[in-house]
């Protein structure tokens, strides 16, 4: 029979696994959510944008039972795990991630079938953004498999996460006002720059969830 602390070592060990499941969704609704980018500087027919908001909403609903599954384990562990609140914290952190991702794949098929005219100058600027902040997301989940496995990994990948945080904070604000100095119709500019908003959103979360990862590690590494 496993002593207490090894039992709360297993816990921990299956909650980050399941954790690590979740960010593996969420990471690749994000992917799809640029590629979609991708696709309206291409002038990619409707039809195949659609599918692949489709899929990200399938993947969403993926990532979600993820959550709620951690969210069972924790419930069911009980007290015996004393930091369980730390793990609501980081899945539900992650989750916003994926929240955003599906939110800006919506806006981007509005944009699409606004039939608006898009500056192209402006769109390949949002989707130099939505990469910059696909790396950002990706250096999270690359902490979250390294805490487990190497104190120092985990650190630089936290700290590369953060740095990546910034480098989207400073093209952000610099893309803001490029569209602001524009000449698109009002719909238009206010579309776009919800989007690239909820872009920088999303790795102020990655940051947000480093930072809640930072936190657990004390008592796992």
């Amino acid at each position: 029979m496993y002593a207490a602390r090894e039992r709360v070592e297993d816990y921990r060990s299956r909650l980050l696994s399941l954790t690590q499941d979740q960010m593996r969704s969420i990471l690749d609704i994000l992917r799809k959510t640029v590629l979609m980018l991708e696709m309206i500087s291409k002038d990619t027919e409707y039809k195949k944008i659609e599918e692949a908001y489709h899929e990200i909403l399938k993947a969403d609903e993926v990532a979600k039972n993820w959550r709620r599954l951690v969210e069972k384990e924790v419930s069911d562990i009980g007290a015996i795990l004393t930091n369980r609140e730390d793990f609501i914290r980081l899945v539900n952190c992650i989750d916003k991630v994926a929240d955003i991702s599906e939110g800006v794949a919506f806006r981007i098929i509005s944009l699409y079938k606004s039939k608006m005219k898009i500056d192209k100058d402006v769109l390949s600027e949002v989707l130099k953004l939505g990469d910059l902040v696909l790396q950002t997301v990706t250096k999270l989940r690359e902490a979250l498999l390294a805490v487990t496995l190497n104190s120092e990994t985990f650190y630089q990948k936290v700290k590369e996460t953060e740095e990546h945080e910034r480098k989207v904070d400073d093209m952000y604000r610099n893309i803001d006002l490029t569209i602001l100095m524009t000449d698109m119709k009002v719909g238009q500019l206010l579309l776009i720059r919800e989007i690239v908003s909820m872009l920088e959103d999303i790795a102020d979360k990655a940051e947000e969830a480093a930072e809640n990862l930072r936190v657990l590690s004390f008592v796992i590494l």
